[in-house]
């Protein structure tokens, strides 16, 4: 994993999540492609499928619009430039409604395949986020902010 340090001990990921979203969907449309194991022409997971992209897409936007209100980074990248910790609004219910979003796009997407194989992905892209970019930043923010983030951890859910 290739990684910048933050401190002594803390090193995030350099690879930027929607790189993974990208990667996820690629692979998504691979699975769907050349193992679909099933599939239906029914109209409705269609539907569906871009009814849960708009509610994923819906909480990124707010999540950037409360990061860019905070006056904070939104790079997750660096997280070492945050400069105020966000608990309020969707951060009252998941510590990272970015990624949260992002992987209810991806089951959306999954939806609108109409195949079971995609399915998998969103799941997968959110183990694979979750070690390789959640865990670097979780220990970046508790350097940054101590007790308050720690606090903030019991209180919320990483996901949902």
């Amino acid at each position: 994993m290739s990684a910048i340090s933050t401190s002594a001990d803390v090193s995030v990921n350099l690879i930027p999540p929607p790189i993974y979203g990208a990667v996820t969907l690629f692979v998504m449309w691979l699975l769907h492609t050349r193992y679909p194991l099933t599939s239906t022409s029914a109209e409705w997971p269609v539907l569906v499928g871009w009814i849960i992209v708009a509610l994923g897409l819906a909480l990124d936007l707010i999540s950037l619009v409360n990061f860019r209100k905070a006056k904070t980074t939104v790079n997750p990248m660096r997280p070492e430039n945050t400069s105020e910790l966000i608990t309020t609004g969707l951060y009252t219910i998941t510590r990272n409604p970015m990624y949260l979003g992002m992987a209810i796009m991806l089951t959306g997407v999954a939806l609108i395949l109409r195949s079971l194989s995609p399915l998998i992905m969103p799941l997968i892209f959110c183990l694979v986020v979750t070690l390789v970019q959640i865990l670097p930043e979780e220990k970046a923010l508790e350097e940054l902010f101590g007790e308050e983030y720690r606090n903030y951890k019991h209180r919320v859910a990483r996901w949902i």
